[in-house]
């Protein structure tokens, strides 16, 4: 790897910007992203960048980085999201997931690579290319949001719908790995199916109905629902997941309430309506099986699946800042979502990238290999000189 991005990187830096992030305990929810306000902004505003904060609720605050030269109309955002998911099982951890730990070339901690490792090389990338092009022809948003983890709703959702912030094309250090870029995301839906029953006293249950029954009999049967095989091929198929089932509150009492969440992931070609239209068809066979047996449906989380133009100028940018560093780059589509997708709906397309590796995020024991984002720091600097020099596109 030979590029002239590479005197301006430094390591130190990055790695104390990932740690004092990390520290940062800005789990979602309930988010908190405004204890990051001062690190992100002192940075952004080392590289001369107007530095903004926006709030749709108290406490979760986006930053926002703005630097314009010259008369070129150009311009890209990178957007890296400071709220985190929760450390889960503390007991599977092998360090503090708040405090930060560097061991074998690697930074462990919530949030190193998931996304806060991220915005540390999204800045340093910045920080590179304004060294060797102080007089760039456009203008660079660098973006702190928050909510990514929940949907976006108080994060890139609310910037671009009610604050303008817009820019023509972005990259998201969020999704596949150094040597994957996401071009395409499936749809969520996220179903929440409620049983109904009646409470009485667990030593006399023929007085109540059981709730939590029938709800099982129909997660069994929902388990191997089959939604076909009707899809866009450059997707890799539909997924299901029963993530939590929760009913009753003594074990000496007939549960009146018994509810499930199912996540699904969908590819296009595979609809929210026929999701529903199959769910509705195996509860009628559970409340024939259990006489008085009621369910309620609910949609809780949606959004539609999407695919970028692989032709466009930022993933032709971004491609040949990759070959010119000489990185196999591969261009897939995922079941996760990042806010590519609210940017997406809202006329913007972007390259999506992990300086890492995306099966890190959410597990016990996440880490960032520092290398790696020393890596993706010139490969996203050799981005924006490519997206900045070839303005005729």
């Amino acid at each position: 790897m030979a590029s002239k991005y590479q005197k301006h990187i430094d390591r130190d830096e990055i790695v104390k910007i990932v740690c004092d992030l990390v520290r940062l305990k800005t789990v979602n929810p309930p988010g908190n992203e405004h204890l990051c306000r001062e690190v992100v902004g002192e940075r952004m505003r080392a590289l001369g960048m107007e530095v903004r904060c926006y709030e749709k609720e108290p406490g979760r605050t986006n930053v926002v980085g703005r630097i314009k030269c010259g008369r070129g109309t150009r311009s890209i955002g990178f957007v890296s999201h400071m709220d985190v998911v929760p450390a889960g099982e503390m007991s599977l951890w092998e360090t503090d997931p708040f405090e930060p730990v560097i061991k074998d070339g690697k930074i462990f901690g919530r949030g190193t690579l998931d996304d806060k490792g991220s915005f540390a090389c999204a800045y340093a990338a910045c920080k590179a290319y304004l060294a060797e092009n102080p007089e760039f022809e456009g203008e660079i948003y660098l973006v702190a949001a928050a909510d990514e983890e929940m949907g976006s709703e108080l994060g890139m959702i609310y910037l671009v719908n009610e604050c303008g912030i817009k820019f023509d094309v972005a990259i998201i250090p969020d999704g596949g790995n150094m040597n994957l870029s996401i071009y395409g995301e499936k749809g969520i839906l996220w179903v929440e199916i409620t049983s109904y029953g009646v409470q009485a006293h667990g030593s006399t249950p023929e007085l109540g109905r059981n709730a939590i029954v029938p709800l099982a009999a129909l997660v069994a049967i929902l388990s191997r629902l089959d939604l076909g095989q009707n899809y866009d091929r450059q997707f890799d198929g539909w997924t299901m997941n029963i993530g939590s089932m929760h009913g009753g509150s003594a074990t000496n009492m007939v549960p009146a309430r018994a509810t499930v969440a199912i996540d699904f992931r969908l590819p296009v070609g595979i609809t929210k309506e026929q999701v529903l239209r199959q769910i509705d068809e195996h509860i009628g066979p559970v409340k024939r099986h259990y006489p008085g047996a009621e369910f309620s449906v609910e949609v809780i989380n949606e959004s539609e699946p999407h695919i970028s133009d692989k032709n466009s100028v930022i993933i032709r940018s971004f491609d040949r800042a990759a070959r010119r560093l000489g990185i196999p780059m591969d261009y897939s589509t995922f079941g996760g979502n990042t806010v590519a997708k609210n940017l997406y709906f809202a006329g913007i397309t972007s390259v999506v990238h992990y300086p890492g590796d995306d099966k890190l995020a959410h597990v016990p024991n996440e880490f960032v290999i520092i290398d790696e984002l020393l890596l993706g720091t010139v490969l996203y600097a050799e981005t924006l000189e490519e997206y900045f020099k070839h303005s005729d596109e």
